[in-house]
C-alpha cells in the first residue's frame, strides 16, 4: 500500500508541478463551454436543451488534454520499466497513477459543470444533478484516456492517436452524464437512473480498465 500512495501522490505532484495542475483542463473546459453559445445561438431553450450535451463534450476534451503526458514522459525516462521491477501488481501501480494524475487535474470539473449548467439556464437542481453526473463519470474518462495514453506511449505526436482511440470508448459514459442533466431538466424520472449508470460505468473501469492499461504497458515496453 505504501507504493501505491507514493506513486498515487507522486502524480498529484508531479502534474501541479509540471503541468500546471488543474488550471490547463480548468481553462479549457471553460473557453468550450463560454464560446459553444456563440455558435448555436442565444435562444434560451436551446441553450438549456443543448447545455448537459456541450458539457459533457467539453468535459471529454478537457481530460484528453494531459493523457499524452501521462505515460510518455515515464516511458521516456525509464520510470515505467521501474515498475515491472516492483512486486505490487502492474495493474494497481497503473490505477493509483492515473487516478493520483486526475484527482490533480480533473476536481475542477465538476464544479465549472454546475456553474456551466447554470450559465446555459439549467435550474439549480438540474445542473447540480449535471454536476454530480460529471463527478461520476470522473474515474472512467480518466482510466480511458489513461489507457489510450498508455498505448501511444513513446509515439511522437501522440495526441491524436489518443484521442481517436479514446473518445468513441468515452461516449457511452459521457451519454449517460449528459442525459442525468437533460432527464433532470426535463423533469424526467429517469435522471437518477442515467446517474446511477454513469457511477455504475465508471466503476466497472475502475475494475477493468487497469488490466488493459498494465497490458498496454507490457506490449509498449517489449
Amino acid at each position: 500500500m505504501g507504493v501505491l500512495t507514493a506513486i498515487f501522490a507522486r502524480e498529484a505532484r508531479l502534474a501541479w508541478a509540471g503541468g500546471g495542475g488543474a488550471a490547463g483542463p480548468a481553462a479549457f473546459f471553460l473557453a468550450a463551454i463560454t464560446l459553444a453559445p456563440l455558435a448555436i445561438g442565444p435562444a434560451a431553450d436551446l441553450l438549456a436543451a443543448a447545455g448537459p450535451g456541450i458539457l459533457a463534450f467539453a468535459a471529454l476534451l478537457s481530460v484528453l488534454q494531459s493523457a499524452e503526458r501521462l505515460f510518455g514522459d515515464d516511458f521516456s525516462d525509464g520510470t515505467l520499466d521501474l515498475y515491472l521491477l516492483t512486486p505490487t501488481s502492474l495493474a494497481a501501480l497503473c490505477l493509483a497513477k492515473v487516478m493520483g494524475q486526475a484527482s490533480a487535474t480533473l476536481w475542477p470539473l465538476p464544479l465549472i459543470g454546475v456553474l456551466g449548467g447554470l450559465m446555459y439556464g439549467l435550474p439549480p437542481i438540474s445542473a447540480l444533478v449535471l454536476g454530480a453526473a460529471l463527478l461520476a463519470a470522473i474515474p472512467a474518462l480518466a482510466l480511458i484516456a489513461g489507457f489510450a495514453g498508455a498505448l501511444a506511449a513513446g509515439i511522437k505526436r501522440g495526441g491524436l492517436l489518443i484521442a481517436l482511440i479514446a473518445t468513441p470508448m468515452m461516449v457511452p459514459v459521457l451519454i449517460f452524464a449528459a442525459g442525468a442533466g437533460r432527464s433532470a431538466f426535463a423533469g424526467d424520472e429517469r435522471a437518477v437512473a442515467n446517474l446511477l449508470l454513469t457511477l455504475a460505468i465508471s466503476l466497472g473501469t475502475v475494475a477493468l480498465a487497469p488490466f488493459g492499461i498494465a497490458a498496454a504497458v507490457r506490449g509498449r515496453l517489449g
